[in-house]
């Protein structure tokens, strides 16, 4: 009779902590669930205590093991709670009434094409194209950006509503990769649209990363702007190869579409902001608490540090403290270099078309079809370029209030 009820308890025991992912991160360990998208990061006796768990040892024993291997008492079953109550792990009576199926994963079309874009010889092919675009951009001038590029007829509504729906592809497609990347992974991506300080953008939801070890994240994470980069490296080739009249409908396609590609791997350069180069920046750097910390360092240094501020920058260790340090000096720079890229290709293009406009408008009258055009492309960009200051004006606010706020 025990020898038949022994593995069966151990099998019951395996079964409710089958679906946690155990990843090795640094001196602790990451304990997730993509059933339910909760991660949380335990010490190195954490991580153990849940490799036994799964094994399907009981609470009891893991606790006389996990006492052997920390040197003292661990309290072991107040750690399988915390788990619950962190939404990594199901309650007991929930696991053996009604157990959470396996999160489902990427759909197989997604997961072999991913492996053909993002496996070896695909990251090879794109990378060659990123080098012939920074190639022709530096040796062939009419390749280099210019803020006329976004203007792709004489009708300024026209050029409003193109360059609009071809950032709009050219978002999905950025998103795209890193969906098709982290799929070759066997991680299943969500697709949603935020706004990021000058542009609304999409956004992937690659939380799943979290169960993958380190290295096997950093793909998924730069997929957007590798294949932003190839894209400028096909357009660069076919404007060389093929279309050679720049003025023609397709040249003025071609030329938006490339600047918009270039302006997206542009913005993920910001890595003042949580772009793909911040996401990277903390995988490079093992920071678990980047964010947090480079608030607290900046409220710190100006007098302003909370009492939580002092317990986080006491608790995390010296890495943290000097990537932190970095990230914030990176505040300066990243923040001149988008008002100097806007001034300089944004602003411009807008006038220009404003001016259009306000011609199409005097030239052919409100009532004509050019003059309507007209209103409705100032209109347009009025209202566009209200929410863009708008949400320009809430993350300088939400920025001050972060390093000013007191407890």
């Amino acid at each position: 009779m025990t020898t038949t009820e022994e593995p069966i308890g151990r099998v019951a025991s395996a079964e409710r902590f089958a679906g946690i992912t155990v990843v090795r991160d640094g001196d602790g360990y990451v304990l997730g669930n993509a059933a339910t998208g909760e991660y949380v990061i335990v010490p190195e006796i954490g991580g153990q205590v849940m490799l036994w768990l799964k094994d399907g040892v009981a609470v009891a024993e893991c606790a006389d093991r996990a006492e052997q291997y920390a040197g003292e008492p661990v309290n072991v079953a107040g750690f399988v709670d915390g788990l619950v109550a962190a939404g990594v792990l199901q309650p007991a009576d929930a696991a053996a009434d009604s157990p959470v199926p396996d999160s489902e994963g990427p759909a197989r079309w997604q997961a072999r094409l991913g492996r053909i874009l993002f496996g070896r010889a695909g990251l090879v092919v794109q990378a060659g194209l990123a080098v012939t675009a920074v190639v022709a951009m530096v040796l062939v001038p009419s390749v280099r950006l210019a803020y006329t590029d976004l203007i792709v007829g004489p009708v300024p509504l026209v050029s409003l509503v193109t360059v609009t729906l071809l950032g709009l592809a050219s978002g999905l497609v950025h998103e795209c990769a890193h969906v098709l990347a982290a799929a070759a992974k066997g991680v299943r991506g969500r697709v949603t649209i935020s706004r990021r300080l000058l542009s609304l953008a999409y956004q992937t939801d690659l939380t799943a990363l979290w169960g993958l070890p380190r290295r096997d994240r950093i793909v998924p994470l730069s997929a957007g702007m590798l294949s932003d980069a190839a894209t400028v490296g096909v357009l660069a080739v076919v404007q060389l190869l093929w279309v050679r009249d720049l003025s023609s409908p397709a040249g003025h396609l071609l030329r938006a579409l490339l600047f918009l590609k270039a302006t997206g791997i542009v913005v993920q350069l910001q890595v003042y902001m949580r772009t793909d180069v911040y996401a990277l920046f903390v995988v490079a750097t093992r920071c678990r608490n980047l964010w947090d910390t480079k608030g607290a360092l900046a409220r710190r240094a100006i007098g302003r540090a909370t009492a939580a501020d002092l317990t986080l920058l006491a608790s995390v260790g010296r890495r943290d403290i000097v990537c932190g340090r970095i990230y914030l000096l990176l505040y300066i720079p990243g923040v001149t270099w988008t008002v100097w890229y806007f001034s300089a290709y944004g602003v411009p293009s807008t006038y220009r078309i404003a001016t259009m406009a306000v011609h199409a408008v005097r030239d052919a009258g409100v009532l004509s079809a050019s003059g309507a055009a007209g209103v409705a492309a100032l209109c347009l960009m009025a209202v566009t370029t209200t929410i863009l200051l708008r949400g320009l004006v809430r993350a300088a606010t939400q920025l001050v209030r972060q390093i000013v706020v007191r407890s």
